[in-house]
């Protein structure tokens, strides 16, 4: 008997392990495999002004994971379109029955026909209900309008006042006429103090040495994910004119300053006379889950990224 229990024990230790060791291995392979993607766009020649129309706009995103076990691809024109594939079977957007089918099925399908009878009956049951409501509603705005007329032939009716009550209400009157510019000179000073403290709680923050490892961690962390989402290969054309030949110069020397950065992956063509744009676009790169995870994590249970962020909203709530 011994014997059977231990037997059955190892069974499920072993199945336990094994259902362990699947899963981490799931695991691993969703943080360490990269996503690929793929961005190919065409924007034609086109002036800016009357000729401009985003919508002869063309770009398409694909994307797909661990030799295309999952797959998907976004279309932009004039009818958008994504689609979502496991194992080469499309998952989203499901397939609608067409209207055919439905009228087969309901043919088919004796006690369909049933309940789309009751529902046509609850609705005429209930367009019934409501004409009877509107008009109990109506009988009663009407009652309404009588009992207002009264009320309202009650209310001009004027009492009779002292010359005392007059009297009173004129100096209550002059008061508060007196009263009011304090009290709003009072209420300004005070938003001016508590903007004027919330100023300098914000400057002591931004000098302070926490705030300063912070912002060096923060930074470092999010240029090394902006690194790794960045397009690996790129090869893309750029036509672009903006009218003016000053502002065209200052874009050229912007594209000079960058351009160790974008050598062999964007040519940029200028044009000084005319407004014009266009563009061929082809961008390919990776995203690691596991990159986007430590840096995230590494900033979110930082202590000096916590004590920021509490004395921030400290500021805010005061």
């Amino acid at each position: 008997m011994l014997a059977v229990v231990l037997s059955v024990l190892k069974i499920v230790g072993i199945s336990i392990l094994v259902i362990l060791a699947v899963a981490l291995f799931l695991i691993l392979l969703a943080l360490f495999v990269p996503i690929r993607y793929k961005i190919d766009g065409n924007v034609p020649r086109m002036k800016f002004g009357d000729d401009y129309d985003s919508e002869r706009i063309e770009f398409t995103i694909k994307f797909h994971w661990l030799l295309h076990i999952l797959s998907g691809r976004y279309i932009h024109h004039q009818d958008d379109s994504f689609v979502i594939k496991i194992f080469g079977f499309k998952v989203f957007p499901r397939k609608e029955k067409s209207e055919k089918k439905k009228k087969r099925d309901r043919e088919d399908d004796p006690k369909e026909e049933i309940e789309v009878k009751k529902e046509d009956e609850n609705d005429l049951s209930f367009e019934i209900g409501e004409k009877k409501e509107e008009k109990t509603e109506a009988e009663h705005k009407n009652d309404t309008d009588v009992d207002s007329i009264t009320i309202s032939e009650e209310d001009y009716e004027v009492e009779d006042r002292s010359i005392i009550d007059v009297v009173e209400d004129v100096i209550s009157f002059i008061i508060k006429l007196i009263k009011t510019p304090q009290n709003v000179f009072r209420k300004i000073k005070y938003t001016i103090s508590r903007v004027c403290g919330k100023i300098n709680m914000i400057k002591s923050t931004l000098e302070s040495e926490t705030f300063k490892r912070a912002y060096d961690l923060v930074k470092g962390k999010l240029l090394r994910l902006l690194k790794m989402i960045m397009p690996d290969k790129s090869d893309s054309e750029l036509y672009l004119g903006v009218g003016d030949p000053a502002i065209e110069a200052y874009v050229m020397g912007v594209y000079g300053m960058m351009y160790p950065f974008l050598l062999n992956k964007l040519v940029f063509i200028p044009d000084f006379n005319d407004k014009i744009v266009e563009a061929d676009i082809h961008l390919k790169g990776h995203i690691t889950l596991f990159t986007v995870l430590y840096c995230v994590c590494v900033c979110y249970f930082n202590k000096d990224v916590k004590k920021v962020i509490a004395r921030f909203k400290k500021i805010s709530e005061r």
